[in-house]
């Protein structure tokens, strides 16, 4: 008699995770893009390591000078 495995069993042998989908995980609510991190200023959402960029001041206060 050949039992076949449960739902959950096939699923982790296939993808391995019970329900057979990889989790999503945070979303960024500004681009909609899963993040690790979320960047806040004054208390509200400014983005995500996805949708912000990261400058050195020096580069970035230097062109205002010049401008």
């Amino acid at each position: 008699m050949n039992i076949p495995d449960h739902p959950i069993i096939r699923n982790m042998e296939r993808t391995g995770y019970p329900n057979g989908h990889e989790p999503i995980g945070p979303i960024c609510p500004i681009c909609g893009e899963r993040c690790d991190y979320i960047y806040k200023a004054l208390g509200s959402i400014v983005g995500c390591d996805v949708c912000i960029d990261v400058y050195n001041s020096e580069d970035v206060l230097g062109e205002e000078d010049e401008a």
